[in-house]
């Protein structure tokens, strides 16, 4: 069973009228955060909501961890209007991030939207590792968030806004087709609603390149017991429906099915 913590807050800042972040303290005694892991935090103490809500990690530090949060209901209003020095109660980490044993500098970051925020640690984990900046495209329907953060990880990022008030008007996808084109690219590695997520995967299929999907499903328990969160998998000539909590929330492209 996955271990409960009281975190206190040690900070906090809004991004945009809908996205904001918060700093939590990380204990000595908590396992190692993987990117592409997240947490099950407690939105209030008096039992209402019922749920947790799954937030993704987007930076780790020695002594503490952040989560990027989209405002998207009760539970992350009541989030949001935790207080500095304030505690809250989350389970994890949970989950199994991006598979990085065999990753290799000819690869490419690719979020949209709220999911560029777990791929911000990832953009950390690899520079650390390889000591060199991957290209990290990021696409957004207007207004992007976070880059100041994300230009510390990376001298390679490049930016769609579907707006076009800034970057490339259009879609992420165009910017890594020109990638795709251009150089011989061996993992994608990439977060963001399933409309990107598929469109990636398929882009990715034509290239003979491989893909690591975090799926974004709405999660119930977050510990794999509900069976709320399934998506469809592939194995072998059966497709299964496999937990995106516990089995995922990261898959290779090669596995899930979009049409079911």
């Amino acid at each position: 069973m996955k271990k409960t913590y009281d975190l206190k807050i040690m900070d906090r800042e809004v991004l945009s009228q809908e996205v904001f972040k918060i700093l939590l303290e990380k204990p000595a005694d908590m396992p190692e955060i993987i990117p592409g892991q997240f947490f099950g935090l407690k939105a209030d103490d008096n039992g209402y909501p019922l749920l947790r809500r799954p937030i993704s990690v987007s930076r780790v530090d020695a002594n503490s961890f952040e989560l990027t949060i989209k405002l998207v209901g009760q539970g992350t209003e009541l989030i949001y209007n935790k207080k500095i020095g304030e505690t809250i109660n989350v389970l994890g980490p949970v989950g199994n991030g991006f598979y990085l044993e065999e990753a290799k500098k000819n690869s490419i970051i690719v979020g949209g939207g709220i999911g560029i925020s777990p791929v911000k640690e990832l953009a950390r984990v690899l520079k650390n590792k390889f000591n060199d900046d991957f290209p990290v495209l990021l696409g957004f329907r207007d207004e992007p968030f976070d880059l100041e953060d994300f230009s510390l990880y990376s001298s390679k990022i490049e930016i769609a806004t579907e707006s076009g008030i800034t970057g490339t008007k259009g879609y992420v996808t165009t910017l890594l087709e020109e990638h795709l084109k251009e150089n011989e690219i061996d993992t994608v590695y990439v977060c963001g609603p399933h409309v990107m997520l598929k469109a990636v995967k398929l882009l990715c299929d034509r290239y003979n390149v491989t893909t690591q999907l975090l799926m974004e499903e709405r999660m119930a328990c977050g510990i794999g017991a509900c069976l709320v969160c399934t998506c469809a998998i592939k194995e072998g000539t059966e497709i299964k429906n496999k937990r995106v909590c516990k089995d995922g929330p990261v898959f290779y492209g090669s596995e899930v099915v979009f049409d079911v």
